[in-house]
């Protein structure tokens, strides 16, 4: 919590800094943008039961209208599609909305910012305790209950990475701490559901990150401009790049592993943040060799799967490069592995009672999956040294048969069978070539 603070301190800190020193006006710039953006979420406990943190991706738009080269104004809207959003906090899809500002330093090919936004975060169809309401579940009427949009004051403080590719665009990138406010309210007392226990306000920080691409609309001769000596078509491209990025992967659930009877078995998208590096290998201008890991630090929650997560991918990919980016599509297999996954090593005989049974014998160990990653690619060339990069495709993983060491009525060892899932997987980063 002190980290936080000394944050957010620092970030106030340098929007105060830029807006007392004196800057000259590069006159009136408008900027609009496309983003996307994934944001993973600490709702509150509810009901005295913690709830898990859930990570969801979404798009949206921005407006940035730049009052000089080192302070803007400018406000965001997002949107989360999925159903079942963060964990079970709400049954509907989410909008973020933020309004503030940025401020910091603007040089020729990128700028470096901080950014304090207000604004607010709306969930659809949040359960929640509200004396005197009355709700109804599977037919049921539930006292003191109501199923409805919620919206939590929110504030985004964090940082801003931008690059200039040439004078109208701008490849963005943020990161910073999404604080939501949850307001006071009631919980069910667990020994009487009639009874209702106040509950106080609640502060969580959440992680989001964003990557996007804008252009201005309005321009000026002071704005800043991309170096004019650009690379030519005939100038060799050059041979290496190593790079950084973040992603995110939505999991298609895995069927759920049940012997005799599932009961509220209910698989859920699960998105996971990451991040990794990239190596690759320019054959030429149009075709290219690569290797990408990426680590995924929060617990696996697949059947099948546990620990954390690394996925890396080797293949090629090939396109169409222009003086100031590249377009490409991409093939690259590789392995999804789990660092602690139940395996079955053996088996033994045994009886119950007069009953004869076969019972496996389990160790806790990695395990990995073929992945098969197919999509596109899209390039910025900042300069002959730098890039920037993004990646959509579909990141396509074979579970194969996985045992499953649980005490069943049937006495028969669970297994589930081999399973093949398309999974949504984008990509934001920057590289250097040389």
């Amino acid at each position: 919590m002190r980290l936080r603070n000394l944050l957010s301190a620092l970030v106030f800190s340098l929007l105060l800094l830029c807006i007392t020193t004196p800057a000259q006006s590069t006159g009136k710039k408008l900027e609009i943008g496309a983003q996307f953006t994934s944001l993973t979420l600490y709702p509150p406990d509810s009901d005295g039961f913690p709830r898990a943190n859930g990570t969801e991706p979404g798009f949206g738009g921005r407006i940035t209208y730049n009052i000089n080269d080192k302070i803007a104004v400018e406000s965001e809207l997002n949107f989360f599609p999925t159903n079942n959003v963060f964990e079970f906090l709400g049954d509907g899809h989410a909008i973020q909305g933020q309004f503030g500002v940025k401020a910091g330093k603007r040089f020729k090919r990128f700028g470096v910012f901080a950014k304090a936004r207000p604004g607010f975060l709306s969930i659809g169809d949040v359960f929640s305790v509200v004396p005197g309401s009355t709700t109804f579940s599977f037919g049921f009427p539930l006292p003191n209950s109501r199923i409805a949009r919620k919206t939590y004051f929110t504030t985004d403080v964090g940082g801003v990475f931008e690059l200039y590719p040439s004078r109208r665009t701008i490849v963005r990138f943020d990161a910073g701490d999404t604080i939501v406010r949850f307001d006071p309210g009631f919980e069910h007392s667990p020994s009487n559901f009639n009874n209702l226990i106040p509950v106080p306000a609640k502060i969580k920080h959440n992680l989001q990150f964003t990557v996007g691409v804008g252009f201005r609309l309005k321009d000026s001769s002071s704005a800043p401009l991309v170096s004019p000596n650009k690379v030519s078509s005939h100038e060799q491209v050059p041979r290496y790049e190593v790079g950084i990025q973040f992603t995110s992967i939505s999991f298609q659930p895995t069927a759920p592993i049940c012997p005799d009877l599932c009961i509220f078995a209910t698989p859920l998208v699960d998105t996971e943040p990451g991040f990794g590096g990239r190596f690759t290998f320019n054959l030429n201008s149009h075709v290219a060799l690569e290797a990408e890991g990426n680590f995924l630090p929060r617990l696996s929650r697949i059947t099948g799967g546990g620990g954390h997560q690394m996925l890396t991918q080797f293949g090629g990919k090939i396109g169409k490069r222009w003086t100031r980016f590249g377009v490409f599509g991409k093939a690259r297999p590789g392995m999804l592995t789990f660092t602690n996954v139940t395996k079955l090593v053996g088996t033994q005989s045994g009886l119950f009672g007069t009953i004869p049974f076969t019972a496996g014998i389990f160790r806790q160990g990695w395990k990995s999956y073929f992945a098969m990653d197919v999509g596109g690619v899209a390039e910025y060339y900042v300069s002959r040294r730098l890039m920037t990069r993004i990646d959509i495709g579909d990141t396509i993983v074979h579970y194969s048969e996985f045992p499953y060491a649980r005490l069943s009525v049937s006495l028969a060892l669970a297994r589930r069978s081999p399973e093949t899932h398309h999974n949504f997987q984008f990509t934001a980063g920057i590289g250097f070539r040389f």
